[in-house]
């Protein structure tokens, strides 16, 4: 190619390499007025994994379920166009259905800061976490009751659980990371794998647990969601991440008799794939978004 034409040819090719960027920071403005925040409670099988995106261009990950190319399938759907950064994942605890996916997250997105809740677990797929933190020289954090952090002035969150590092390899659903989200009027309850004794922990501690939206400890396992704690909750809607026709049976038909009792909507991924929740105002009501 002469040097006038390869002159022209690469001109060419920037202006629609800007024209695409355009375009695409169009899409994402736009989306970002429309649904300034958007919580998805992504589909990845019998595990769990939720993505907070806010204005458009900052994205929250809480946990990555058990398979690293089911999670970046769903991140795909629901990560805007082009964006490959994600400026907070959060590990609940280590559990692998809730860890292993995150090793691939690490690995193909640019991660600004790690929260983990302290514990180290005995395992392989543990390890390959922390080589590939270490690795990618990605911030760690813990994350212990107390903890508050926020993105502008509507997104807020805070930390009830756990109350210290657990140094052993015992417990883990024990101390799972239990957080709670405010914009504005609204609020979320993220749950981890918690179990009957940290949400009795968190109501004698008065922890402010009531929320509009609870996600389901531990998948909806018996061994969670108590009646008193549903109670002390109070959400409209409550999501269970699960696996469908998953070995556990999960949601267990106690948990799912305890929401019916007390008139709380539930939403499971296993019969609805992911579940995408939208707020267009910090002062109006977050909506289930059927897609």
């Amino acid at each position: 190619m002469r040097n006038k034409e390869r002159e022209k040819f690469l001109i060419l090719l920037v202006g629609i390499l800007f024209l695409i960027f355009l375009i695409t920071e169009s899409v994402n403005w736009k989306n970002s007025k429309e649904e300034p925040l958007k919580v998805s409670y992504l589909d990845v099988g019998q595990g769990d994994a939720t993505l907070i995106s806010y204005l458009g261009r900052y994205q929250i990950l809480i946990d990555g379920g058990p398979s690293g190319s089911k999670l970046l399938t769903q991140l795909e759907k629901e990560m805007p166009i082009l964006d490959k950064n994600i400026e907070i994942v959060i590990l609940t605890h280590p559990d692998l259905d809730h860890l292993a996916g995150l090793i691939d997250v690490l690995r193909n997105y640019k991660v600004e800061i790690f929260l983990e809740n302290g514990q180290v677990a005995d395992t392989n797929i543990f390890r390959e976490l922390e080589s590939v933190l270490q690795q990618k020289q990605i911030k760690r954090k813990v994350a212990l009751e107390g903890s508050e952090f926020s993105i502008g002035e509507e997104l807020s969150f805070k930390v009830f659980n756990p109350d210290k590092v657990e140094t052993r390899d015992v417990n883990r659903n024990e101390n799972s990371i239990v957080l709670r989200m405010e914009f504005g009027e609204n609020s979320f309850l993220f749950t981890g794998d918690a179990t009957n004794k940290t949400e009795i922990d968190m109501i004698d501690d008065r922890e402010n647990v009531d929320a509009d939206w609870l996600k389901l400890g531990h998948h909806g396992s018996k061994h969670s969601s108590s009646l008193n704690f549903l109670k002390e909750v109070s959400p409209q809607v409550a999501i269970a991440s699960a696996g469908k026709n998953n070995r556990y049976k999960h949601p267990n038909k106690e948990v799912v008799d305890a929401l019916n009792e007390l008139d709380i909507e539930l939403l499971r991924t296993d019969l609805l794939g992911t579940i995408n929740i939208v707020c267009v105002s910090p002062t109006e009501e977050c909506l289930f978004r059927r897609e």
